[in-house]
């Protein structure tokens, strides 16, 4: 009885979910006819219905299995992608081949692929903690440990780069038009970094702060067998990176993940030119990337916790025994 009423109350927030999203969707759809491109009205409902989205496939992803969210995943990021190809095309070439109405549906089937990336990348973050992380603890560059601060340092320091080369080529208008893609794929790695970048440094900020960047690292065989699980890589000099934190702002920094990257990839078709300007947005979303990549981090444990309970109680327990052990 217990697991029915679980099931049918995910049905009704999916079903109230979707009816919400249909309904913005239809209404900027219908401002489309009564707006210019860049206009005021437009950009508006077009942020609305971005950002209930995002809003959507965050809350989809704490409510239905991990594999089918994947496999969704997936799919809408490869229709995206053929989406985006045929429209670029079509404007480059000027073909004019399609109708209003394919437009539309290309253009909304490019609002979900967008909008799902960002779900996409916490259900990558916590993939990394479950499988990963105990062999980031190992043995990394032949003998020696790469701590994960330093890690997020260089993903920085290439994010920097990544930017400086991003505001060189966008002066040409080729990059703007007919390699448009190019510059979508430098703009999304350059987001990646930053993202990532914040994630490692402030998942691992105890060390950084220590100057701890590197160290060689003696393991033993039995040791190397056995550290396949997260818990594993757990002793009394790291117990303080296994505690939850006070503060509980992993899902600000979820929420903030969707956001930034819808301003990357949009800009001014995203928050009214009349607000900011296109580049300051797009600065801004790298900026806020790099801010939840950083919120995430700090409190990882947590989203850890949540997607997988059982895992988490086995460091609980292992934190328990390595205090029994210290007494």
């Amino acid at each position: 009885m217990k697991r029915s009423y679980k099931i049918l109350s995910k049905f009704i927030v999916i079903f109230a979910l979707s009816l919400v999203i249909y309904t913005s969707l239809i209404n900027y759809l219908l401002n489309k006819q009564l707006y210019e491109w860049y206009s005021y009205e437009l950009t508006i409902s077009r942020g609305i219905s971005l950002t209930l989205l995002n809003i959507y496939f965050f809350i989809l992803v704490f409510i239905i299995k991990i594999g089918l969210f994947k496999r969704m995943f997936l799919i809408l990021i490869v229709l995206g992608i053929i989406a985006w190809n045929i429209s670029h095309l079509n404007t480059i070439l000027d073909l004019n081949l399609f109708s209003n109405m394919i437009e539309d549906f290309l253009e909304i089937i490019l609002f979900i692929s967008t909008s799902i990336v960002a779900p996409g990348l916490l259900l990558l973050i916590i993939y990394y903690i479950k499988k990963l992380t105990s062999r980031f603890e190992g043995k990394f560059i032949g003998k020696y440990h790469l701590h994960e601060g330093f890690f997020g340092m260089i993903l920085i320091g290439l994010g920097l780069l990544f930017l400086v080369f991003h505001s060189y080529v966008i002066q040409f208008d080729i990059f703007l038009k007919e390699f448009k893609i190019y510059l979508a794929i430098i703009m999304i790695l350059l987001y990646f970094f930053l993202l990532f970048g914040g994630f490692f440094i402030l998942r691992d900020f105890n060390d950084i702060i220590r100057f701890k960047f590197v160290k060689k690292v003696h393991m033993s065989p039995e040791k190397g067998k056995d550290n396949n699980s997260i818990f594993n890589s757990m002793t009394q000099d790291n117990i303080y990176f296994f505690r939850l934190s006070k503060l509980n702002i992993f899902p600000l920094g979820i929420l903030l993940t969707g956001f930034s990257f819808s301003m990357v990839i949009y800009g001014t078709k995203f928050i009214p030119k009349e607000v900011l300007s296109s580049e300051v947005i797009i600065n801004l979303g790298y900026l806020f990337g790099f801010l939840a990549g950083s919120l995430i981090g700090f409190d990882w444990l947590r989203v850890f916790k949540r997607f997988y309970p059982k895992q988490y109680k086995e460091i609980e327990l292992k934190i328990i025994e390595l205090q029994n052990t210290d007494i």
